[in-house]
């Protein structure tokens, strides 16, 4: 029966797992994303026009948008590019140039970026066309899709004339914004539509520019490869181009959003270690991006840098029951996710050794629980005995500067204490009677407490005052013996 039982949870479990949660579909739809660039001849007539030179700049920047009463965090790029057109025929042409609007191979929304929830869509009324700097009317033209895998094709057609052996410079510029922001986006650039000018394109330049200083850490390495890295830009370059579709540029980034929320964690945590909070938000912000759906990998080098912050983060606050817990969360999706017929006894033994520790600083601690219960399933001839808890003295750095607050005061009274006893003694070592008197008065005055300090100053007066009555008193007896010595010579 208990075999039975857990086969079910194990059921459930998967089946949730596949199942999207409903904020994922909440919002209505926007159309399918937008390719980015692509200008061509109205369906691939024949032409004398080259492309003799493109550059595309795409600058990418984050936003918030207001839905609700929550700011959402989004992305934006804005998209200008340029194109040198050269007529290398014997007339003048007059054609109808396009711009793609729709994506050739993926009709359907969220489709075609397979390993990413972010899904670009073009602000149609931000669409515009210059020719050799004059404005032109833009119509939205819809025809058949030219590689019949989608039925139908979305495109901005406006109307350009091309005189004999001139250059003509066309700017194209619009926006693009998310509708829906993952921490990991591939921005996607389509040269394969410049294959219907004539010609190869002789030169060529696709720059990305973003609001902070591109590195390979925020460029991933998904991306087309042969791009270089110039400050807070990445640009792919080439020349005598006939391109095809294994030609089409990807660029996989962090987004922005998530990029600066790495660089403050990891600022914050440079300055203050004993923040476990901070050290789960920047592991799972490394894992979010390193993974997609379950165990799909994107990113090798953030996936090894999830261990590593959660270790990091294990050495700063070692008495923190959720970091060990999430870390074994962690571990165990990575090693052992779809719940194979046996776990190995390496995998089982690191995962019960994290549980454990979280389970000994929380014995309610959720996660350590259900990663225990996951062992089970995977091993049901496993015994599981709860750990004891640590005592709960134990604490962790972060908390360890109130405890010393007390000391501070207890230092001062060995400071205070032996000056008065030394005054005392300073004062009657010539006089043993009176040491003995004054011992027995200035007793209760060692075992004073710090309020009682300022009683002290009295002692010194004190023992002044006796020795002076007892020096006038020696005085007077020598005083007299000496009259009564020299009256008695003198007669």
């Amino acid at each position: 029966m208990k075999k039975i039982a857990k086969i079910i949870l194990l059921f459930v479990f998967l089946f949730s797992l596949f199942v999207p949660s409903q904020n994922v579909h909440a919002d209505i739809a926007p159309p399918p994303k937008p390719k980015l660039g692509g200008l061509e001849p109205f369906e691939y007539q024949e032409t004398s026009v080259q492309m003799i030179y493109e550059r595309v700049e795409m600058e990418v920047e984050a936003y918030s948008e207001l839905r609700g009463e929550s700011s959402v965090p989004q992305s934006r790029i804005n998209v200008t590019a340029y194109f040198t057109m050269h007529n290398q025929g014997t007339f003048s042409e007059t054609m109808q140039v396009v711009f793609p609007l729709d994506s050739f191979t993926f009709c359907g929304f969220g489709s075609e970026m397979g390993n990413s929830y972010t899904y670009y869509y073009a602000k149609e009324d931000s669409f515009n066309v210059m020719v050799n700097g004059v404005i032109l009317p833009v119509q939205k033209v819809i025809t058949d899709n030219p590689r019949g895998e989608c039925p139908h094709m979305t495109w901005a057609g406006f109307d350009v004339t091309f005189p004999v052996d001139e250059d003509v410079v066309i700017r194209v510029n619009y926006v693009m914004e998310t509708y829906n922001v993952d921490v990991m986006q591939n921005i996607e650039y389509i040269l394969e539509t410049g294959a219907g000018w004539y010609g190869p394109i002789e030169h060529g330049y696709v720059i990305v520019k973003f609001p902070y200083t591109a590195t390979t850490e925020n460029v991933l390495s998904a991306s087309t490869p042969g791009y270089q890295f110039l400050y807070n830009e990445v640009f792919w370059s080439f020349e005598n181009l006939e391109p095809t579709n294994e030609d089409n540029i990807q660029l996989s980034i962090v987004s922005p959003d998530a990029w600066q929320k790495i660089l403050s964690l990891r600022q914050d945590l440079k300055d203050n270690p004993a923040s476990p909070e901070k050290w789960l938000k920047l592991a799972q912000t490394y894992e979010n991006i390193s993974t997609w759906h379950g165990t799909n990998l994107r990113s090798e080098y953030y996936h090894q840098k999830v261990s590593v912050a959660y270790e990091q983060g294990i050495a700063a606050n070692p008495n923190t029951a959720f970091l060990y817990s999430n870390y074994a969360q962690f571990v165990h999706s990575d090693c052992c996710f779809f719940f194979s017929d046996e776990i190995t006894t390496t995998n089982q033994a690191r995962l019960l050794n994290l549980a454990n520790k979280a389970l000994s600083l929380d014995p309610t601690d959720p996660i350590a629980l259900q990663v225990i219960s996951f062992v089970q399933i995977q091993n049901p001839n496993l015994t599981f005995t709860p750990p004891p808890t640590i005592s709960p003295t134990a604490t962790s750095l972060y908390t360890a500067t109130p405890s010393v607050t007390p000391s501070a005061t207890i230092t001062s009274i060995p400071t205070e204490t032996p000056v008065v006893v030394t005054v005392v003694h300073t004062k009657i070592v010539n006089e043993p009677k009176v040491v003995t008197a004054t011992l027995e008065l200035e007793v209760p005055t060692a075992t004073l407490s710090l309020t009682e300090l300022p009683i002290q100053d009295e002692a010194p007066k004190e023992s002044s005052s006796t020795s002076m009555i007892f020096g006038a008193l020696v005085f007077f007896v020598v005083g007299v013996g000496a009259g009564t010595f020299w009256q008695k010579r003198k007669k």
